[in-house]
Order: structure tokens, then sequence, then C-alpha cells
């Protein structure tokens, strides 16, 4: 699997940086240009740090193109990605540091397109460009023609499960994937487990803005459905949502979907209006077109089944109301008090409130209902944490912040940085999104399928001004 992508000028001036996940940190890019780029002894296209791996190639034109994985990855799949995306590169007139520069955007949806959860999904020109808002500058015959020149054969898949460090039972060889499957590339023949099992995660995070009078400036939900598949055969997979635009059939009666009811607030049982959804490719759009129900062939192991965005009638899980006074002695005062809006059974963890005060501050007085309160200098900021926080409760802080002796204080001055709120809430949906139903698509009904669902709800960009 691959956790990041590089890319590089011939000096070493990084260019594009694409993060997969949080595995990798941000200083790898660093690491590899001082241990490869600038480092003339450096021979091997495959650099190895601890538990982290780099494999590299040079493009035709002279730029460095870097995988970084963490994984018991399979290298000759990686190096053979590595030279399919130089191609891609080159087809879409991304061959240069400048070109790169000046289309960057192009190379970004380019990488979105072929990588899903970090394993390359499908890599072939004619079925990119169909994905693609921009059209690639050369043809085909073109595009194939280059790749054959730097060493890449183009009647070639690469099969997603080479990737994957998890194998299946029974694995159908490269060739055969290709010759009997070739139109569900993301998916190997032959698959079987003795327990059939679905997992689904939907997962949110909800930014938000509020204004001093307490009003929403800003509020939107980016969620993602991800699923985890260890299903034997080729199955065909019905998925549906309550969107606004779904048919208006009620909730089934299985033990999930009621599981599901039961946890989810009541405010999350109407419909919910879905914006820029994206799924991933082995979804049939015609059928989500038509009647609003999700049909794929779903790839073995986990992927990412769709991304959505919610901009109305959102669940607000905290309410946080704020006074802030400065005192004539330059002190500044905070009563501050937070109130969980869900339902009385669900616990958020992880519940961090950041409280700025001015940079000047060298001492602060706390006082608080529940939770732990500290001062943190160095950040200029009151944090309060609270490991779990119950539903439907009310805490509240009472603070005074004082600056160093002689110093007064222009409020005007000061910016005011909003505060901000990080939590995570399970089985809570901020959007009102549930799934209504997931089954399998079985003429004998004889495909037994275990269905676990789960709601992850995260807090993304949660400030407030006061």
């Amino acid at each position: 699997m691959v956790s990041a992508l590089f890319i590089y000028s011939l000096r070493g001036e990084l260019l594009i940086s694409k993060h997969v996940n949080n595995i990798v940190q941000k200083s790898m890019s660093e690491i590899f240009r001082i241990q490869v780029i600038n480092n003339l002894d450096v021979r091997s296209p495959v650099l190895t740090l601890g538990s982290t791996t780099f494999h590299h190639i040079k493009s035709v034109g002279n730029l460095w193109i870097v995988a970084v994985s963490r994984s018991n990855s399979d290298s000759a799949a990686i190096w053979e990605f590595l030279y399919k995306l130089n191609a891609l590169l080159k087809a879409y007139g991304l061959d240069s540091e400048k070109e790169m520069k000046e289309e960057f955007m192009t190379c970004y949806e380019l990488l979105d397109v072929i990588l899903e959860e970090g394993v390359p999904v499908d890599t072939e020109l004619s079925n990119v460009a169909a994905r693609m808002s921009v059209k690639p500058k050369i043809g085909i015959e073109s595009f194939n023609s280059f790749a054959e020149s730097i060493g890449y054969s183009t009647d070639r898949i690469i099969p997603r499960s080479r990737l994957l460090t998890r194998r299946t039972s029974s694995l159908a060889s490269h060739d055969s994937l290709h010759e009997q499957h070739s139109n569900v590339p993301w998916r190997m023949i032959g698959i079987k487990y003795k327990k059939n099992e679905v997992f689904l995660n939907v997962n949110e995070r909800i930014s938000i803005l509020v204004s001093k009078d307490g009003s929403i400036l800003r509020s939107y939900v980016d969620g993602t459905v991800e699923a985890t598949t260890h299903l034997s055969g080729m199955p065909i997979c019905r998925f549906g949502l309550n969107d606004a635009l779904s048919v208006t059939t009620p909730f089934d009666d299985g033990p999930v979907d009621n599981m599901n009811k039961k946890a989810i607030p009541k405010a999350a049982a109407g419909s919910v209006m879905l914006e820029d959804c994206k799924f991933h490719q082995c979804v049939q759009l015609d059928k989500f077109q038509n009647d609003r129900t999700i049909n794929f062939i779903p790839p073995d192991g986990n992927f990412v089944l769709m991304k959505y965005h919610v901009r109305e009638n959102l669940n607000l899980p905290f309410k946080i109301t704020p006074t802030v006074t400065v005192s004539r002695s330059s002190s500044v005062d905070y009563r501050i008090t937070i109130k969980s809006l869900f339902p009385s059974k669900l616990t958020a963890k992880d519940v961090q409130l950041r409280i700025p005060v001015p940079p000047e501050t060298v001492n602060c007085q706390l006082s608080t209902s529940n939770g732990k309160c500290k001062f943190v200098a160095e950040e200029s900021a009151i944090i309060w944490k609270f490991s779990k926080y119950q539903g439907l409760t009310e805490n509240s802080l009472s603070a005074t912040a004082f600056p160093v002796e002689d110093f007064q204080l222009n409020i005007d001055q000061w910016p005011r940085p909003p505060m901000s709120l990080t939590f995570e809430i399970m089985m809570f949906s901020n959007s009102g999104l549930v799934v209504r139903f997931f089954d399998i698509l079985d003429k004998d009904k004889n495909y037994s399928l275990v269905k676990w669902i789960k709601y992850i709800s995260k807090s993304g960009a949660y400030e407030l001004r006061y």
C-alpha cells in the first residue's frame, strides 16, 4: 500500500505531496531529499529507513517520483505503478518542472483518480481520461508507445490485491485476472471465506463557525462511507441511504437497521440532502441515478465506497456559550459553558476546548465544574479537556488571565483568535445520514451475510468567535 507519494524537481524541490493517511510524517519528504537526492553515492531505487520504505524512479523530464510505504508491500507492483504514473503524467503534459508547477491541480486530480486509499485501482489511460476533468494531450496509441518505451507493458493491469498485505485464500494469476474478469479489475476471482462479513464505517467531520452573537456563519459535514468486505465469489451488493432523493421506503426490520435507529438521534430519521457525492469505481452509477440505490461488486478488503458533503439540517453535538471581558487591570475574565446536545446514552471522547488568551499572559486562575484544565503559556491558550463527555450534560469554566506587570492590554489590537473544539462521538450522525439497508443480490437466497455498521462523528474546524 502506498502511504504517500512525492514528486520532486531534479534539484530536490518538492512539487507534489500527497499523503494517503496520517501514517507517514510530513518530514519524510525532507528525509528523502537529504538521503537520496542530495546524496550522490545512492544508486539503489529503494531506500528503507526503519519501517519506512521509499521506492523511486526518475521520469523522462528529470522528475523524481517517489512512493512511500509503511507496510510489507509488493515492491514490483509499486514500481510498476510508478512507471505507469510516469506514462500518465506524460500523457497529460506533466513531464517537466515548469508544467508540474503550472498544472499541479491536474496532477492531484490524477492521483485522486488512480489511487484509492493508497491502492492503484485503474491506470489505463482510456478509463482515467473518462474520469478526469482535463483531457490528455496525447492519444492512446502514443501513450502505449511511450509506456512500452520506458519498459511498461500496456496489456497488463495492476491487481488491487498485489498491494494489500492481507492475502485471500485463493489467488488467481495476474494474466488470468485480466483475461477472465477484465471488467472487474479491482477484484480477484476465486475468493472464498468461511464467514461472509461486511463492515461499514460512516465517518463524518463537522465544521462550524459561530459568530459573537451565537449565529452560525458556516456549517457543513464532510463524510465518507468506508467498507471492509470479506465476501466469497463475485457478490453484487445493494446499499441504500436516507438521502433526500432516495425512494421513500421505510426502514428494514433487520437487526442492523434496528440497532441504527436506536443509536441515531431522531433528527436523523428524516431525509438528508447529499452534495458532491463521489463513488468508488465499482459502483454502478446508472443504477444510483435511477432509483438512488448503490449497486456494486466490492473490492476485497478495505476501500472508500463513497464521499459526500452536507450543509443543511445538521445535528450540532455541542453548544458553547462564552462571555469574555477585559478589566481595568488588563486581566481577561472568561465565563464559558459547554453543553452536549446528543442523546444521554451516548458519550463523546477526547473532548478538548482550546481557549486563546492574550500573548502577554503569564498566569491563569482556573475553576471548572468538571474535566481537566490547564494554562499552556507557549500556546497562549487555556486547554479544557474531558476524556469522556456524557450526552445532554452541561459544564462551566471560570478563568482569569493575568498579563505581565505594567502591561496595558489594548483590546482593539488583540485579534481574539476563535475558540476551537475537538471531539469524537460513536454512533452519532452529524448529518443525519442513516444506512437503510445493505444486502447481497442472490437469486437462490443462500448467501449468508453478517453486517456491522458503525457511525463515527469527529470535529473538523469547529470554531467559535467571542
